[in-house]
């Protein structure tokens, strides 16, 4: 299930990491299924992942970081997570959260949290779906109330946060009575707040994605990374959905179901040779759109388009795996049935309006509008 079967050596770019990189991802592909079936927090997979030095990859130069460039960046994401999703679902967002860091990494704080998570002394995560794409909670779903010059109360919860146990900061938003939004820094000892019990998901549960409650935290000015500001996702690197390191999870996901699909293939499944070519081809064109947005060439809009297209092909490739092994891939023990309830999570994770619709549009055979 190596690289040249399932890219016929596709990797754009260079990495002067590569065996390292090869080895880690062997290291996540065999803790991948067991963590899967246990559910609880995967120590072996992110020790490893933290051992491997990989926090430092997004962290600037400056602050003791490897300031990885992003195209190199996106593809050791899809490349780790063709091995486990899971270890690289909760690197994404604790990378989202040092690079809204980053963006701001003029502010004392800031600068404070990345130098600690360059050492390793620390792990961030990202709560603001309740400014982006969660309605769940209700547009209000964390509130911030001014007490004084600078200070704020925060009372309600982040609906949607992973690795929540396990962080030391997470970088939120609130919003405040007037309309008004702000971006912070919340430690994750800060009295007031309280990690509730993992969900319950169909896939990826060890990344113990869960509610954190927050009542009556108060900050101040130096935890404000952004703000108060009428909108956030206005600010450039401050909040953003559709990114393209969900695209490159998606290819990853794509890339492990068709590498086995095309092993079958080789095997001597002749029913399989076109639906694999044709795969292949649609995971080729994704993945030379996601180099050319990741090397900043493309748009907004072929960044979504993009996307959508990996969802997509996260879901054909899973579920053509899944066929192919019949009754044996859906055996929890089997890599076909966790391929293809994960490819799920691309579907309602992060996944603004228009890529939701896109998906429902191909769904039901409509053609693009």
């Amino acid at each position: 299930m190596g690289d040249d079967t399932v890219h016929g050596g596709f990797w754009t770019e260079h990495d002067p990491e590569e065996s390292r990189i090869v080895a880690l991802a062997d290291a996540l592909r065999e803790g991948d299924g067991p963590a899967d079936l246990a559910g609880d927090w995967p120590e072996t997979l992110w020790s490893t992942i933290v051992e491997s030095g990989v926090l430092r990859w997004s962290v600037p130069a400056e602050h003791g970081g490897d300031a990885c460039p992003r195209p190199l960046l996106v593809q050791r994401y899809a490349r780790l997570a063709e091995a486990s999703l899971t270890a690289v679902f909760i690197l994404s967002q604790h990378d989202a959260a040092v690079r809204r860091l980053s963006s701001v990494a003029d502010r004392p704080k800031a600068a404070e949290w990345l130098s600690r998570i360059a050492q390793g002394r620390a792990t961030a995560t990202v709560g603001i779906s309740q400014l982006t794409t969660s309605r769940r909670l209700g547009a209000k779903a964390l509130v911030a109330t001014e007490v004084g010059p600078g200070r704020y109360r925060l009372d309600g919860s982040m609906p949607w946060v992973t690795a929540a146990e396990r962080a030391d900061v997470f970088v939120t938003g609130a919003l405040l009575e007037d309309g008004r939004q702000l971006l912070l820094t919340l430690p994750g000892d800060r009295p007031g707040l309280s990690v509730l019990p993992a969900f319950d998901l169909a896939a990826l549960q060890a990344s113990r994605t869960a509610e954190v409650a927050v009542k009556g935290v108060e900050i101040d000015a130096d935890d404000i990374l952004v703000g108060p500001t009428n909108e956030i996702a206005s600010q450039p690197g401050a909040v953003g959905t559709a990114g393209l390191e969900t695209s490159a999870l998606a290819l990853g996901q794509a890339a492990a179901a068709l590498g086995t699909l095309a092993d079958l293939a080789a095997l001597g499944r002749d029913d399989l040779a076109e639906p694999v070519a044709q795969l292949r081809e649609g995971w080729r064109r994704a993945w030379a759109a996601l180099m050319t947005c990741a090397r900043g060439e493309g748009d907004a809009a072929s960044a979504a388009t993009l996307r959508a297209e990996a969802n997509a092909l996260a879901l054909r490739t899973t579920q053509a795996y899944l066929t192919a092994r019949r009754g044996s891939g859906f055996l929890r023990v089997d890599p076909a049935q966790r391929w293809a309830r994960q490819a799920l999570f691309f579907l309602v994770w992060s996944c603004p309006s228009p890529i939701a619709q896109a998906a429902i549009r191909d769904l039901a055979g409509i053609c693009p509008a």
